[in-house]
């Protein structure tokens, strides 16, 4: 019997293949989500920042979307100005708000899950959590959590991970058996599905493939610019884009920003060309329009007004696998026959020495 690509994750989760799209920012919204899961995977709301209130809102539409799991994903970072307290009680009040309006996963991110695990359980979600490194996986599932999101250094966007997705996949994999392991980060076709699952992951978390879909909440350029690209056209910043979210390293597009940047010398934050001026306006998680700062976090949805050339494109190394804009439910069926048929091929080769 061929090798299929469903696994013990499937099951836990609901879903039909391990295939999750990621919250990318203000890029994820119910008819992506919504699209991801009608297809047999798992669609994530990108969740961050937003109230509870609009949140219920977005968790709402998307529940009236599809009768399939889905989750939201919350980026639980602090902010060192405020009160601890009070951000822990936002982040408890959205996982509350999400699982009262019909979701059924939360995907955390940058941070610690101990405040929130015990809550979103008895909530009746399952909890996930992308990390970076062995011990922070090894850290999550003492706390709980029900998967871990690998993410490797290829990845876009805001980028945890420091090593690459195919080292720190099976090293992950090895230290927290059994719990289940997803793979993150230069990830853009079948071939990557199958490759993780080949590693011992049982599934895979994709951002960049999903904002080249026809659901996803992004400019079109930006799409256009995801199948253009290459991984090499991608650079990864410590603190470029830190207005809004500093001391969190990040993958972008290459662009005027950066190579204006790079030309003047790599200055310090308040010392960089054109700092303190505006890109355009764009709506904000709390469904706000206010001027985009500059060196700002945020996503280029299709209301953005103003320069793409300086706005942060968050794109993964996977950029070179993309080569078209298509609708979120036939990435995930294409995913699915490709990986199938790339474990085919390799169980039914001979092995040899250099096989991966």
């Amino acid at each position: 019997m061929a090798p299929g690509v469903r696994t013990p994750l499937c099951g836990a989760l609901g879903i039909d293949y391990p295939v999750l799209s990621a919250g990318i920012g203000g890029g994820a919204r119910a008819e992506l989500a919504a699209a991801v899961s009608s297809a047999g995977g798992l669609g994530v709301l990108g969740a961050s920042a937003m109230p509870p209130d609009r949140l219920r809102v977005e968790v709402e539409r998307t529940r009236a979307l599809t009768d399939r799991p889905f989750g939201i994903n919350i980026i639980i970072d602090e902010d060192p100005n405020e009160d601890p307290e009070d951000d822990r009680a936002f982040f408890r009040s959205q996982i509350a708000t999400a699982a009262e309006a019909g979701a059924a996963v939360v995907v955390l991110f940058w941070g610690d899950p101990s405040p929130y695990v015990a809550g979103a359980h008895d909530a009746g979600l399952s909890v996930l959590i992308q990390v970076g490194s062995v011990d922070e996986a090894e850290s999550a599932v003492e706390a709980g959590v029900d998967a871990v999101i690998a993410q490797g250094v290829e990845a876009g966007g805001h980028v945890r991970g420091t090593t690459s997705t195919w080292g720190l996949l099976p090293a992950t994999v090895e230290a927290v058996k059994p719990t289940p392991v997803i793979a993150s980060g230069a990830i853009g076709d079948g071939s990557g599905l199958a490759r993780a699952l080949r590693l011992g992951g049982q599934g895979i978390s994709l951002g960049t493939r999903f904002v080249a879909s026809d659901e996803a909440n992004a400019h079109p350029e930006y799409k256009r610019l995801v199948v253009s690209s290459k991984a090499e056209d991608t650079v990864l910043t410590a603190d470029l884009y830190d207005v809004g979210w500093p001391n969190a390293p990040h993958r972008t597009l290459r662009n005027r920003t950066y190579d204006e940047w790079i030309g003047g010398g790599q200055p310090p934050p308040g010392e960089r060309p054109g700092e303190g001026t505006s890109i355009g306006r764009h709506e904000l998680s709390s469904g706000r329009v206010a001027d985009w700062p500059r060196y700002g976090v945020g996503v280029a949805t299709p209301d953005f007004e103003g320069d793409l050339a300086y706005a942060p494109l968050w794109m993964g190394e996977s950029c070179s696998v993309i080569h078209d804009i298509k609708p979120a439910g036939e990435i995930v069926r294409d995913l699915v026959r490709d990986a199938q048929a790339a474990l085919t091929d390799f169980a039914e080769t001979p092995p040899s020495a250099d096989r991966p």
